[in-house]
């Protein structure tokens, strides 16, 4: 049993440092060697499982994969976790201080930093994610897709959808809904908002690892993902702009592009990925 568990954690931690190819080659060269021996014995000959994976990786092409994980992670987390760290901050019951400094007033204006670069985010991580698990991916085209992939991205669909409709109440939602909604309703529903983004990070960052470690079509779950914090960090910045003159006819016909823009390469990125 304890043998089990070495090669476990020796398989995930040659599936994180090495290529899928490589990795299946050494994992199939290991289970010989690990046969038949006592873990006292692995430990003393191999050291430790990630020390193990770690002398197999080439380190020119392991720093490679760790620049591309902090890139497409990046690119990720940024607009989908500064939202609601913003929106939180407003909370006083969220605010909290260390070193005499109260750390949730800063995430407003990193939010709003990030806002004008969401189109760099997107392109920069879908392309990226396109190419990087498309090169040397050693798998078949003809494997089934990995279990859990469709469901989340089932999940991920409602959360856009969600994005939609709140979309929809700021650009095109009856006057008469949008006087009825107090500040309260409002605050709720932004905050409803970020919280659909945030667990689209979360689940996007599970993609990530799971395309690195199993297989490359789970960027599929990674890109939709992308896209929807995109989406939502554009529904957002609308959402908490003071600068938009509602008077002018047409105003939304631009907006409204943006997001269908948005959404439609991420339905194309995540259609390319599945193949």
């Amino acid at each position: 049993m304890m043998e089990r568990d070495y090669l476990l954690r020796l398989s995930r931690a040659a599936r994180w440092c090495l290529p899928p190819a490589e990795a299946a080659e050494v994992l199939e060269d290991y289970r010989e060697i690990i046969a038949d021996r006592s873990v006292e014995e692995l430990r003393r000959d191999l050291g430790s499982p990630w020390s193990a994976a770690r002398q197999l990786a080439q380190p020119g092409a392991y720093r490679r994969w760790l620049a591309v994980f902090t890139v497409l992670a990046a690119c990720l987390l940024l607009p989908g976790v500064l939202p609601v760290l913003s929106v939180l901050s407003g909370m006083a019951i969220f605010r909290f201080q260390a070193y005499g400094v109260d750390w949730l007033w800063w995430f407003p204006g990193l939010c709003d930093t990030i806002v004008p670069l969401r189109g760099g985010f997107f392109v920069a991580g879908t392309a990226l994610a396109l190419v990087w698990f498309r090169r040397g991916s050693g798998e078949g085209r003809s494997r089934n897709l990995p279990k859990g992939v469709v469901p989340l991205l089932v999940l991920l669909l409602i959360g856009m959808a969600f994005q939609w409709l709140a979309a929809w109440l700021i650009l095109a939602g009856p006057a008469e809904i949008l006087r009825a909604m107090t500040y309260k309703i409002a605050d709720a529903m932004r905050l409803t908002m970020t919280l659909d983004m945030f667990s689209m990070g979360a689940i996007g960052m599970f993609a990530l690892v799971k395309a690195r470690m199993t297989n490359r079509r789970w960027q599929a779950v990674y890109i939709l993902a992308l896209a929807g914090c995109i989406l939502g960090l554009s529904i957002y910045a609308l959402w908490t702009s003071m600068d938009i003159s509602f008077s002018d006819t047409g105003w939304q016909t631009p907006i409204l592009l943006r997001y269908i823009t948005i959404t439609l390469l991420g339905f194309v990125g995540t259609g390319v990925s599945l193949c």
